[in-house]
């Protein structure tokens, strides 16, 4: 049995509405409710209205946080370790970095669904998985990013048992795999989805197009400059998420929406006057982390006494000052959006039912210099916190305490169980004819119900040679944190360790006053890697050597 309905939810008498939003890629301070310059005015009030986490942690990496968001389990027992994300480029024949969502391990929409709750989705996948069984041209495709592998007609249906219909989802639109345009012209293919079939998009509002990537083997600039109507991902995802609402609502059955936005994930692109209004803001670039940081100490997100590192703003000036514009038009493009989702719910007669949480799949790439993660140190797929930590609202109309601040220790893989709680629903014992693993995930209700909850005993981090724990909440361990082919030729391992509740932005490394726990933390790092079964960066990138570049 797949999970056993209760009666009663345990919050309340019916069963609320679940909304998940997520971005791709935004920084810690993206948000003018956590200390940003970026207009926010939605999310804001979102914010005001229900509850902010300051301690909110992800896989720091897109796929791996997906993949711990949609299980409940650390993401290398789902295919997910050391860095791998959802494209063909990436997988590896190692259970740990397959790269695909296994079958036989329950996934929130599937437990969701049998629960009783319609399951929606729109927006980004990157979860593996493909329609290759129906299409030669895939499977050649395939056969180049996988030289000695066989194409079994296995294969080829597990491939499709990876997608969004097949793993629970009752309707699904978006974006299969990682990265693509956000602009799209008519004419012009597109890799959009509905269902399993290519989306037929609707080009009704018209725009002037921004678009900047140094990637000039791809498409991604051909409509820069352009004015005309177009597809808008951020806009088309809501769109097509809005008629889900509207069909969903006013039934007796509740609905679990997944809003996965690709934005502001690149290439970096938005309507021209937008990217113009935040030009004339980035004036003063090094002043962005610095007005970010005592905007967050004023929002009482961070300790008003602690240090921080400051970004490093590269000699190109005047191209970060573009990058910065775009990636911040595009969370302002988000922030409407989800203004739009918030105002469907409420005409809907849902909103007051509804739990809605947002939150970023990890801290802003590399391309911005850590500038919009500030106060933290690291960028995307990197362990430090700018990497793994991120911005996280929760807001429900009369349950949750509007206004709330907590700095409480939650993860991602924290809100299956959530939902599963709040949905009366229990976790199987087996699936599949599988015994499933009991959920690395903890149900973060006491947290949004105002209560304390212990931290977790260890969190655990790893991606491409990078290894992190976080123990009982407060000490935190890097082994060879950093980009793979710099830590690589340094001889010996680089340790650091932090003391999270006095230098939460990582500015003293303790790794030398504090051996036994480097060695103690250490241990533990290498028990959980031999459980997931996490094989080692060198080995993997023999089979991969364009990986770490």
């Amino acid at each position: 049995m797949l999970a056993t309905f209760m009666a009663a939810s345990v919050w309340g008498a019916g069963r609320p509405n679940i909304v998940i939003i997520m971005s791709d890629d935004s920084g810690y301070t993206d948000l003018g409710c956590y200390g940003s310059e970026i207009d926010t005015p939605n999310l804001d009030q979102l914010a005001a209205k229900g509850l902010r986490l300051g301690n909110f942690y992800t896989n720091g990496r897109c796929s791996p946080t997906r993949a711990s968001l949609l299980s409940g389990l650390d993401c290398a027992k789902v295919g997910f370790g050391g860095g791998v994300v959802g494209d063909w480029v990436r997988e590896m024949p190692y259970p740990a970095h397959r790269a695909r969502m296994p079958y036989d391990i329950p996934l929130l929409p599937e437990l969701m669904k049998a629960a009783g709750y319609r399951t929606l989705m729109s927006g980004k996948w990157h979860m593996g998985g493909s329609t290759m069984k129906f299409h030669k041209s895939q499977q050649k495709q395939w056969k180049h990013y996988h030289q000695g592998w066989e194409l079994t007609e296995e294969e080829m249906e597990q491939d499709f048992l990876g997608l969004p219909l097949q793993r629970g989802f009752d309707e699904y639109f978006g974006l299969y795999g990682a990265q693509d345009s956000l602009f799209f012209v008519p004419g012009q293919y597109h890799p959009m989805m509905e269902g399993n079939e290519p989306a037929k998009l609707k080009y009704d509002r018209e725009y002037t197009m921004h678009c900047f990537s140094k990637r000039k083997d791809l498409n991604y600039n051909v409509n820069h400059g352009k004015t005309g109507k177009a597809f808008y991902a951020t806009d088309g995802v809501t769109d097509r998420a809005i008629e889900m609402i509207r069909d969903a609502a006013g039934q007796e059955q509740p609905f679990m929406l997944y809003v996965a936005y690709r934005a502001p994930h690149k290439p970096l692109q938005a309507p021209d006057g937008l990217v113009r209004k935040y030009l004339e803001k980035y004036e003063d670039l090094d002043a962005i982390g610095t007005d970010r940081v005592a905007g967050l100490k004023k929002e009482k997100l961070y300790p008003e006494a602690a240090e921080y590192r400051k970004a490093w703003i590269p000699p190109a000036r005047e191209e970060m000052r573009l990058q910065l514009a775009i990636h911040s038009a595009m969370i302002e493009k988000i922030d409407e959006n989800v203004g739009r989702l918030v105002d469907t719910l409420d005409a809907s007669g849902e909103l007051d039912n509804t739990l809605v949480l947002y939150f970023s799949d990890n801290g802003a790439a590399a391309h911005l210099q850590g500038i919009m993660n500030a106060p933290y140190h690291g960028v995307k797929a990197l362990m430090w916190e700018g990497g793994t930590k991120t911005h996280f609202i929760a807001s429900w109309p009369g349950k949750i305490k509007p206004g709330t601040i907590s700095h409480e220790q939650a993860w991602v893989g924290d809100i299956l169980p959530t939902c599963l709680e709040l949905a009366g629903a229990d976790y199987p014992d087996t699936f599949r004819g599988k015994k499933t693993e009991a959920l690395a995930g903890r149900s973060m209700l006491p947290i949004l119900q105002g209560t304390s909850r212990d931290p977790a005993e260890a969190l655990f981090f790893n991606d491409k040679g990078q290894q992190a724990i976080i123990f009982q909440g407060r000490w935190k361990l890097l082994i060879e944190p950093g980009w793979y082919l710099q830590t690589r030729d340094k001889p010996g391992i680089a340790y650091e360790l932090y003391d999270l509740e006095t230098d939460p932005a990582e500015t003293r490394n303790l790794a030398n006053e504090k051996p036994e726990m480097v060695q103690n933390l250490s241990k533990k790092c290498e028990a959980w890697i031999k459980e997931c079964g996490i094989v080692d960066y060198a080995k993997l990138i023999e089979l991969r050597p364009n990986d770490p570049y």
